[in-house]
């Protein structure tokens, strides 16, 4: 079984950023601002977090907005970033504040990688795209990974009240997006201790808050604290090694067959770990997350009790796509700890299409 955690040999290149853990967010977005040495800056957020940053975030914060981008689409079509990247140019931006999901930071990002701005970032989600400096683009139909370290966000403030308003079923899908980053780190080719450490202990933070969520039905501060926690440490690693077969199939779904990004990693991810668990001993302590269930199978029966899809026809795949999703996995090599082939990936879709293990 593959257990690269325990490899001798590695490197590990630290970037630096600053994490701020402040609630609520505009007592030190100003300064945070200042310290960057941002003056006019662009936000990019959806408009409905766009109205929600407006309403909270003060005026000295407001009379330092140069324009606002609300255009933000889902896996970051390059169509986006450049009308981002022309409204950073026009409105004369020496910075940018991305105020939301995934999607809004990686427009970020994608905008920084053309125009050399600084970042500073306020997540309200998990997806950890706020200390990670690669973005996902799609382009021509396939969405790819893009690696600048000049883009990681200069700051990230962390404040778990804007995670108040958010319902269970989307927090389970973005705590399982942040666990996915952290599993596939657990087996990954680069994967060292300190990467095995960050792995293991976001994925039981995630679980842990996530759970006393679901207890209550709301989220409460201790909960959205230990989940904030959990995505923070699950982003953090991802930064630090490559993902695997589990992310690129969820980068074909995404990209070249538009499934929601969130969603679809929650949905794959238990036959991902299913197929994976045996031949990856990194897994193994995790066992002890769902007692007398198997790992794959708690995390399909946490996930659809609380809200979320349980196969991928639900998002809206066709059993007659599955073969071309195959086939685009694995056109370029991939890194997983058990060899797989086209008739393998195939397989697993389609149980992940039946959504067997959430029956």
């Amino acid at each position: 079984m593959a257990d690269s955690a325990s490899a001798a040999n590695f490197a590990i290149d630290l970037f630096e950023h600053r994490i701020v853990w402040c609630s609520p967010f505009a007592e030190v977005l100003a300064d945070e601002l200042t310290s960057v040495g941002i003056r006019r800056f662009l936000l990019l957020s959806s408009e409905e977090l766009a109205r929600r940053f407006d309403a909270v975030a003060g005026d000295a914060v407001q009379r330092l907005i140069a324009d606002r981008f609300t255009g933000i689409v889902s896996h970051v079509p390059e169509a986006s970033v450049i009308n981002a990247t022309d409204a950073a140019r026009n409105c004369d931006a020496d910075g940018l504040l991305a105020f939301g999901g995934g999607s809004s930071l990686d427009t970020a990002k994608a905008v920084s990688d053309r125009l050399g701005l600084p970042i500073i970032a306020v997540p309200t989600n998990f997806s950890g795209s706020e200390v990670t400096w690669n973005f996902g683009l799609t382009a021509n139909g396939a969405k790819q990974t893009v690696r600048n370290p000049a883009v990681l966000p200069k700051t990230v403030i962390y404040d778990h009240s804007l995670l108040r308003s958010l319902p269970l079923d989307v927090a389970v899908c973005s705590g399982i997006n942040a666990v996915a980053h952290a599993i596939e780190a657990l087996y990954a080719p680069q994967a060292n201790p300190l990467t095995h450490a960050l792995a293991e202990t976001g994925i039981r933070k995630m679980i842990g808050g996530l759970r006393e969520w679901a207890a209550s039905q709301q989220s409460s501060d201790h909960a959205a604290q230990l989940c904030l926690t959990g995505s923070w440490l699950c982003g953090e690693v991802l930064s630090q090694v490559g993902m695997g077969l589990h992310h690129r199939i969820c980068h074909v779904l995404g990209g070249a067959f538009g499934l929601p990004h969130a969603q679809t990693h929650t949905v794959l991810l238990p036959y991902s770990v299913e197929w994976n668990f045996d031949h990856a001993a990194a897994l193994a302590p995790l066992a002890d997350l769902f007692p007398e269930q198997t790992f794959a199978g708690g995390l399909a029966g946490f996930s659809a009790l609380h809200g979320a899809p349980r196969s991928l026809r639900e998002l809206g795949l066709t059993i007659e796509q599955i073969p071309e999703v195959a086939q685009k996995v694995l056109e370029t090599p991939v890194a997983n700890p058990r060899p797989v082939n086209t008739c393998d990936v195939r397989a697993l879709l389609t149980r992940a299409y039946t959504g067997a293990l959430s029956a």
